[in-house]
């Protein structure tokens, strides 16, 4: 039960849910759960999309304790069914024009008539920054986008939110300099999952096991295939590796989001003769997903932006030397020569150079010290402890 021992209602605003399991999702129900089960009464509001299809999940469901509401997502979002006279707490969580805006305007409106009784909390996941992370979207969506974030959204933000969770230092830092009162922004990071302290050459699948055989020797790179992600530099970095090592790639591909990267990276990869050298090994989850990481010479990640990057704190979790981008909040996860190394983002050439050295040292006193430095550093801080850290600032809001 929460620090009063009563029963508080808390409405999540969000575009996505599971089963879609990216950063975000995760984030919401690692943490979600946690506050269920001390008393929290959660509902969290989402559309009915996957990342491949439209209208695709069920109006609503139970999912670990969370109540499931899901709308079909239209081009200005969705309303959510938020009883606004009883609710104690609307969270919003990314920072996305639709459905924000609207809801934002709605809660204004309720303000001024003296009928706000509930508290906001925003935790936009790097979605209130503008960097070059919005070169892959279409030059209209840019324009309104920036638009929008130097107009209505710091006032909106400003006026309405009571308070927003950054998850890193950099977000912080970006969204200050967007004009958010710094007074309104807590740091509360990520954490790991509960998989990851377990021992997961006990309790991996024989899939997975199969799998990692027929890999060989492999590094990896966790998350959706989209242009974000960047995985073009590491494709074109492994033309210049061993050709025993492969590029094992987990997670969902958006082949109807975003066909043409997915054609572009096919056309590479073809152009590379670089066919059996990387695979999209689609979606792991759970243990197995800590197997893959853990079995890999290394995780690579050369992501255009990341607000925090869970992957990467995953991967350090499992005792892998990472080579990230040099962007963003990824040098506050990897130090260079502490716990992996930074190459500029498109520099292909200097990621192969990090790649072949990790490879060429893989059983030097640098490299085991670094993987037991990442493994003590990945497992600090659980979402159980991250849930804890929300429980006491919702609490404290709503008091």
């Amino acid at each position: 039960m929460n620090s009063d021992n009563k029963v508080h209602n808390v409405d999540v605003i969000t575009k996505y849910f599971y089963p879609v399991a990216a950063g975000i999702e995760t984030n919401i129900m690692e943490t979600y759960s946690v506050l269920a089960k001390k008393g929290w009464k959660v509902t969290i509001h989402t559309s009915k999309d996957t990342y491949l299809e439209k209208d695709s999940l069920p109006d609503g469901e139970n999912i670990r304790g969370l109540e499931v509401r899901r709308y079909s997502f239209k081009w200005w979002g969705f309303w959510p069914n938020i009883d606004w006279r009883s609710t104690n707490l609307v969270c919003f969580h990314n920072f996305d024009i639709f459905p924000h805006f609207e809801i934002l305007l709605y809660i204004f409106y309720r303000k001024i008539l003296g009928r706000k009784g509930f508290a906001t909390v925003l935790t936009p996941h790097g979605g209130f920054s503008l960097d070059d992370s919005w070169s892959v979207f279409p030059w209209w969506q840019r324009i309104i986008k920036r638009s929008y974030h130097a107009t209505f959204a710091p006032i909106l933000i400003n006026k309405i939110v009571d308070k927003v969770r950054a998850v890193s230092e950099w977000e912080k830092k970006e969204m200050i300099k967007e004009g958010i009162q710094e007074k309104r922004i807590t740091v509360i990071s990520n954490g790991i999952e509960n998989e990851a302290y377990l021992n997961v050459e006990k309790l991996a699948s024989e899939s997975i096991r199969s799998q990692v055989r027929k890999w060989g020797k492999y590094i990896i790179q966790v998350g959706r295939v989209y242009p974000i992600k960047n995985y073009e530099t590491t494709i074109r970095a492994l033309k210049l590796v061993a050709k025993d090592i492969k590029f094992v790639i987990v997670g969902p591909v958006e082949k109807n989001k975003f066909p043409r990267y997915w054609d572009d990276l096919q056309s590479l990869i073809g152009k590379l003769k670089l066919t059996d050298r990387v695979i999209f090994a689609g979606v792991i989850r759970g243990v197995d997903k800590y197997y893959a990481m853990k079995h890999a010479q290394m995780m690579v990640h050369m992501a255009i932006w990341e607000s925090f990057c869970n992957v990467v704190h995953e991967g350090m979790s499992q005792g892998l030397v990472c080579i990230v981008a040099n962007n963003t909040a990824l040098p506050l996860l990897i130090k260079e020569g502490v716990n992996g190394y930074l190459v500029e983002t498109y520099d292909y050439e200097n990621l192969a150079k990090k790649i072949n050295h990790v490879l060429e040292n893989k059983h030097s006193s640098e490299m085991v010290s670094m993987q037991k430095r990442n493994e003590k550093f990945g497992l600090q801080d659980s979402w159980q402890s991250v849930a804890d850290r929300m429980d006491s600032l919702y609490s404290s809001l709503i008091k």
